[in-house]
């Protein structure tokens, strides 16, 4: 049984320890999904509420899908709800609007590379130990993105969310969010490139 399942069972018996195991492991990334559609203030109650929630109703958790996702439907819930209560809609008037990609340069005119990327690897101990560096700059620029980008990249590949749920959520028409996940790889495939050239984030 792997650590999440571990954790599950011992959340659906009321282990103490494993609320705190998912509350530390998860929180943060609820509140950051969270910011760009209730703003900062309301973001902490939404998580709050995603928390009395889950909690309450894991034993109903069938394992369909990550604990994380199913932990990012509840929240998108309580996002919608949080909104209707305050009659606070935060405007996503520049969401979905296209800046152009980052690396454009990169590409012929028929969409093949002009210059290949390199590709990441680690071959040596020196190298191996750039990992804990890496895992920080990706931090740090996922933080950077446009809000738009930096919750979809969030919804679609940290919390496992379909293109449907993210579109309903941002009330944006699925093909913007496929652009703007398209644009946050770009984004952040450039700077993972940066990294392993230049060695620095």
């Amino acid at each position: 049984m792997d650590d999440e399942q571990e954790m599950i069972q011992r959340l659906k018996r009321g282990d103490p320890a494993a609320c705190e195991t998912a509350i530390k492991a998860h929180h943060r990334f609820l509140i950051a999904m969270t910011v760009p559609l209730v703003g900062r203030d309301l973001a902490d109650d939404v998580a709050q509420e995603t928390w009395i929630k889950a909690f309450a109703a894991v034993e109903k958790f069938e394992g369909r899908s990550a604990f994380r996702t199913w932990l990012a439907r509840i929240a998108l819930n309580e996002a919608r709800a949080m909104r209707r209560k305050y009659s606070r809609e935060v405007s996503l008037d520049s969401w979905g609007v296209d800046p152009g990609s980052p690396i454009t340069q990169r590409f012929t005119d028929d969409g093949a590379w002009s210059t290949p990327p390199s590709q990441w690897h680690h071959e040596t101990p020196e190298e191996i130990l750039t990992e804990a560096e890496l895992q920080e700059c990706i931090r740090k620029h996922l933080h950077k993105l446009p809000s738009d980008q930096q919750s979809v990249v969030m919804m679609r590949e940290l919390a496992g969310l379909e293109f449907n749920e993210i579109a309903h959520a941002l009330g944006l028409a699925e093909g913007n969010i496929r652009v703007l996940l398209h644009r946050g790889r770009q984004r952040m495939h450039t700077m993972l490139e940066h990294f392993e050239e230049e060695g620095t984030c």
